[in-house]
């Protein structure tokens, strides 16, 4: 997965789950999949970022096909819960994305702080989403 890809997730099984914990959970997955810059980062971060969000029981599992990406989470309120869930491949990012990502990217390459860069702020937050994940 590049992170110039686009995504739109779709849930496929979504158990007994609440509106409130599912839309947790898309939150959470939108923003992985709009600050991880490959495929074998992502499933790392996926895992991450639900542990953060609803503690350590929760278990993850990524695959791709294609260009979806299916992700299965289990024990997000309940232990024997499973949650599935399709992210559909959308298309390229913006031209505004793709210049944050080559920044985040040189940020990582050249130890070069985000704070240094005389770039606009509106930039540094967009920037700043890719650097997020970029020591995952």
């Amino acid at each position: 997965m590049q992170a110039l890809q686009q995504y739109v997730l779709d849930p496929v099984k979504t158990g007994d789950l609440d509106d409130v914990t599912l839309a947790e959970v898309f939150k959470v997955l939108e923003t992985t999949l709009e600050s991880v810059y490959d495929l074998e980062r992502f499933p790392v971060a996926v895992k991450r970022k639900i542990i953060e969000k609803f503690g350590d029981t929760v278990a993850t599992g990524v695959a791709e096909i294609g260009k979806n990406i299916f992700i299965r989470i289990r024990g997000v309120q309940r232990y024997n819960v499973d949650i599935l869930i399709v992210a559909k491949f959308q298309g390229i990012r913006s031209l505004q994305d793709l210049a944050a990502h080559q920044v985040a990217c040189t940020i990582r390459n050249n130890l070069v702080s985000l704070e240094q860069l005389p770039i606009p702020k509106s930039t540094k937050s967009v920037v700043a989403k890719f650097v997020e994940t970029a020591n995952i």
